[in-house]
């Protein structure tokens, strides 16, 4: 196996004096805690083709080849007044705001970079105004390091001529918008591949999904490499205020809670297998019918306690096993209880390096040294890698790893091995789990996504996901780094139906409403077209001034 190469990454970040974010108009009736309350945004779908510039692109520090993104999950919104379009990554595993200044030099695309390649083709867009707001009317580990989101990790471009077109992905002039303060303290992170974004903290007013909310504290980068900026939507342990300073903040789904626009600091994520399915986020509620059986509720995990973090800063879960499923056969490849991270901001699946190696095993296939990865010498349709996490299983088609190997009868398997001791678990895991993500109970519920065109079902979540069951291994999860274990049985778990504690429904009303009309959305190809790696937002320690090196 190839040697990981070595990242030396710096990160510093200060905000100082920072008010509570308020929301200034909701376009919609008042709010009462009474309501089923959510707000939704929609992802539609752009292609990189429709601008001039070369797209984002993530160079390859494992495999010999580049392997590149094909989408990015992004939302639309306004900053400022008057408003200034523009569009960010979404990112479960960063907590800040940033965006790109207009004055950032790169605009220009003056610095030159060799061998860049225009491989990433579609960008997907959540668009504001197509949003819904419900008022009730219907391990990386370093040596065991905590560490800080690194949101270009997804994102991450390298400077040629005319890389960075700022005006495509758009940009924030704070000089242009009445409403701007800033208390002049830096935002700077800065990565020793070149990528780097540096600025200043401030708040303005953000319209999204119909609401003007002002006060909200973010960064704007007059110097950045990265075409597009980021939207966190993280723990807030994971704010580069607090890793730095000890300073917590409310972000954004803290804001809309305080703000009573939902009732809970929670989320809904669905990222869509399919170009004719809706991916989206909603916040503070779930909509059942996004998903099928039932959803399962399991701990947050806390891999940094020993570092002295008291609850978890980022959406790490346990997962017990990895098994295989065919037409005809199950096969546990091995049982563990390993750590492993959700984070949309990556679209591969990373592997600890003995677990790929089993995984390999069991599939027949072949590492290729040409390629960095490993290839299948037969069609994976029909094959299913199944995740245990304890009680329930979520199962993801081998076929959406995979890519062709074009002229050759061999498919590959886009998985990266890795010398850290958890699993990465990035949108092509996602586009078969619907997870919410519950910030104040530090808990996941996931199911299998669900395909069948259905009417929407939401329902807000007041204090705990309506209608979830607790998995009967939810006091058993992981609590130290351990093996993985080659064989056993994940295929005859108890039922959970025996086992599991339903939590109750919560005292509000059921919204069951049509699917309102959106732009059409565009996702991942399943005909072996899933064929983008890029390296996920892996939470790095950002102490000021601190130093990692980061293992990828």
């Amino acid at each position: 196996m190839k040697a990981l190469n070595l990242r030396a990454i710096l990160a510093t970040s200060v905000i100082a004096s920072l008010t509570s974010a308020l929301i200034v108009d909701k376009n919609v009736e008042q709010l009462s805690s009474n309501e089923n309350k959510y707000l939704k945004l929609d992802f539609a779908s752009e292609t990189f083709e429709k601008s001039s510039r070369l797209p984002l692109q993530k160079r390859d520090t494992y495999a010999t080849v580049n392997i590149s993104a094909e989408f990015y999950y992004v939302v639309q919104l306004s900053v400022g007044t008057p408003g200034q379009n523009v569009t960010l990554l979404v990112d479960t595993c960063s907590s800040d705001i940033w965006v790109t200044s207009p004055d950032n030099p790169l605009c220009d695309g003056d610095i030159f970079y060799d061998n860049v390649e225009k491989t990433a083709k579609h960008v997907v867009v959540a668009a504001a105004e197509e949003s819904t707001v419900s008022d009730g009317d219907s391990n990386g580990l370093l040596d065991g390091e905590p560490v800080s989101t690194t949101p270009f990790e997804s994102s991450v471009i390298y400077p040629a001529e005319g890389l960075v077109d700022c005006g495509f992905f758009g940009t924030f002039n704070p000089n242009d918008s009445s409403t701007w303060s800033t208390n002049h303290t830096d935002f700077v992170i800065t990565y020793s591949d070149n990528s780097t974004a540096e600025g200043v903290w401030g708040q303005d007013v953000l319209s999204i999904g119909g609401l003007d909310i002002s006060g909200v504290p973010f960064a704007v980068a007059n110097y950045t490499n990265s075409s597009l900026g980021v939207l966190g939507i993280g723990l807030p342990g994971s704010e580069t205020t607090y890793l730095t300073n000890s300073y917590m903040y409310d972000n954004l789904p803290m804001v809309l809670k305080k703000s009573g626009v939902i009732d809970s600091a929670a989320y809904s994520l669905l990222l869509a297998a399919y170009n004719n399915y809706t991916s989206g986020l909603l916040f503070g509620a779930v909509d059942h019918s996004k998903y099928s059986g039932s959803l399962y509720t399991i701990p947050m995990i806390n891999i940094y306690e020993s570092r002295g973090y008291e609850s978890p800063v980022e959406f790490d879960v346990t997962i017990y096993g990895l098994g295989i499923s065919s037409t005809d056969s199950n096969t546990t490849i091995a049982t563990m209880k390993t750590p492993a991270l959700l984070d949309s901001g990556s679209t591969a699946i990373f592997f600890p390096t003995t677990l790929l190696n089993l995984a390999a095993e069991q599939l027949n296939a072949t590492y290729s040294e040409e390629k960095g990865l490993y290839t299948i010498p037969y069609s994976p349709a029909n094959i299913s890698f199944v995740f245990d996490f304890g009680g329930f299983h979520i199962n993801l088609p081998i076929r959406e790893l995979c890519s062709v190997s074009y002229g050759e009868p061999e498919y590959i398997l886009n998985i990266v091995a890795h010398n850290e001791n958890r699993i990465v678990l990035g949108e092509a895991f996602l586009a078969r789990a619907y997870v919410v993500f519950d910030f104040e109970n530090y808990e996941i519920s996931m199911g299998q996504s669900s395909y069948d065109y259905a009417e929407e079902d939401i329902e807000a979540i007041i204090s705990t996901v309506p209608g979830a069951v607790k998995v009967a291994s939810y006091s058993n999860s992981w609590s130290s780094f351990g093996s993985i274990t080659s064989g056993g049985d994940i295929f005859t778990i108890s039922s959970n139906a025996g086992k599991a504690v339903v939590t109750p429904t919560q005292s509000t009303t059921r919204s069951t409403q049509s699917a309102q009309s959106t732009t059409s959305s565009t996702s991942k190809s399943n005909n072996f077209g899933y064929s983008g790696i890029s390296y996920g937002s892996h939470l790095l320690l950002a102490s000021a001034p601190f130093v990692l090196t980061y293992l990828l």
